[in-house]
């Protein structure tokens, strides 16, 4: 039973225009540039699929800084079919383009051509192609499957396929942590075993580290920012005395401010649980008390200087102004961030403290729901819209408290297992979340502006969720 029939594009002819020199792509994946002008790329398919409704899919390949709109009309008419909204795109990020079932039969009989509308773009947009990239990467035409499965069973497909890889750094975090979970919480899933590792085996080869940074620059055997350092937590788990461990401990090192904390130029609250959970990880497996004394500071640190009053903030700036206040990834980052780190530290007096914080922040998000029973983009702030990758890490570290009794099962317990029914009715027939506001590299304005995407991070961050209820027995085995 397919969640939904995939067609990858059987030929993408596309101008011959160089990739950008100081970037590179996944794996040396293939990729095909679209511009503007009269020069277009070209997509057909060579296929009896059934001419039903669908999507367009397409993949960035390459990190983009601003905005790009694609057209796409049918390459023999020029029947128009739609264009494709791009903001600030990560690499991997999908975008789709909804289709009736005219609009498939026209894809399929005479294939797509997409241009970049002149404005605002400058440079190429660089989608993945083919033959090199998975399948699951290249252009593609998603119809609706006769038979769909439940919309979890098609997020635990997605997540434990090649589909569900994401940029090294936090986004990748994000997926691995839900595939440990998934595969701890459901000992016979080999598919979340077997996905787990070839997860890390996309980045980690033998003793090197190969990836590029959120720019697309080569970043081999180095860590570029604290952000970076999530997967680690899930190397650690799996071997505590890896090779590429020093990396992460040798960027914290350098990165420690005088007072203790691991910080690019701002203070950020991703670092909770970026740089204090992989770090209690290595502290938990290895013993080293030096390593557990710095993941406590990473919390303290960051409840003194990103909290203030009932707010939380993503960023204190380096001239003491805060931003991002109450955006709710930054609620996911810091909430997530300290149950997950004190969760692997363990219970011991001096951290008690901590765990208040928690519990206040929790109480603080259960009241701040929406009427939908998730969350806004900026917490209370109803204008900012409903933002599901921010609700599902939220509902997930809701989860992983009242598993550690530490939160009430009757509030937030309740809370977090109705923002899973609510956020699996936003899941694509192939397992995407959607509903999620678009990388922060945009700003401010971006975020409040109603504008949303496909979210693999909320896939992760959904699956950790999912994985946490199932052993609270708050839902069933939802991964068939």
């Amino acid at each position: 039973m397919a969640s939904a029939h995939h067609v990858p594009a059987s030929s993408v002819d596309a101008p011959g225009v160089p990739f950008p020199s100081d970037r590179r792509t996944p794996l040396t994946w293939s990729t095909a540039a679209i511009v503007g002008g009269q020069m277009s790329t070209v997509l057909r398919w060579h296929s009896t699929a059934p001419r039903s409704p669908g999507r367009l899919r397409l993949f960035v390949a390459c990190d983009v800084r601003d905005v790009r709109r694609v057209e796409a009309v049918s390459a023999g008419t020029g029947r128009p079919l739609g264009s494709f909204d791009i903001r600030y795109a990560d690499c991997h990020q999908p975008y789709d383009l909804p289709l009736d079932t005219e609009a498939v039969r026209a894809v399929l009989d005479e294939g797509v051509r997409l241009t970049l509308a002149p404005e605002p773009a400058t440079e190429p947009l660089w989608i993945f192609s083919g033959p090199e990239a998975p399948a699951e990467r290249r252009p593609a035409l998603l119809l609706a499957a006769e038979d769909p499965p439940a919309p979890a069973a098609a997020l635990h497909r997605h997540l434990t396929s090649p589909a569900s890889v994401q940029p090294f750094g936090w986004m990748e975090g994000c997926v691995l942590d839900a595939l440990y979970d998934l595969h701890t919480t459901f000992p016979g899933d080999t598919l979340a075993e077997t996905a787990l590792r070839d997860h890390l085996a996309v980045y980690v080869h033998g003793t090197r580290l190969r990836y590029e940074d959120p720019r697309g620059r080569p970043a081999n055997d180095r860590v570029y920012g604290i952000e970076a350092t999530l997967p680690f937590a899930v190397v650690a788990k799996r071997d505590p005395r890896h090779p590429t461990l020093r990396l992460a401990v040798e960027s914290w090192n350098a990165r420690t401010d005088p007072h203790g904390c691991v910080k690019d130029a701002p203070t950020t609250a991703e670092g909770c649980y970026t740089v204090g959970y992989p770090m209690a990880v290595l502290a938990k497996a290895t013993g080293d008390t030096r390593l557990r004394e710095a993941a406590v500071r990473q919390l303290r640190v960051r409840r003194r200087r990103l909290t203030w009053d009932d707010d939380i903030y993503l960023r204190l700036l380096p001239d003491g102004s805060r931003v991002y206040r109450n955006w709710a990834r930054a609620y996911a980052w810091y909430l997530l961030g300290l149950v997950r780190t004190l969760t692997e530290l363990g219970d011991r007096p001096d951290t008690e403290d901590l765990w208040d914080e928690a519990a206040r922040a929790a109480r603080l998000a259960v009241s701040r729901r929406n009427a939908a029973g998730i969350w806004d983009c900026y917490l209370a702030e109803p204008a900012t819209g409903a933002e599901t990758c921010g609700s599902a890490g939220i509902a997930a570290a809701l989860a992983l408290g009242v598993e550690r009794g530490r939160f009430a099962a009757d509030r937030e317990g309740v809370v977090a297992q109705e923002a899973w029914e609510v956020l699996c009715d936003r899941l694509t027939p192939d397992g995407w979340l959607d509903g999620s506001s678009p990388s922060n590299k945009g700003g401010e304005e971006l975020q409040r502006s109603g504008y949303r995407m496909l979210s693999g991070v909320g896939s992760g961050l959904l699956g950790q969720l999912g994985a946490a209820l199932t052993r609270l027995g708050a839902v069933k085995d939802w991964t068939r």
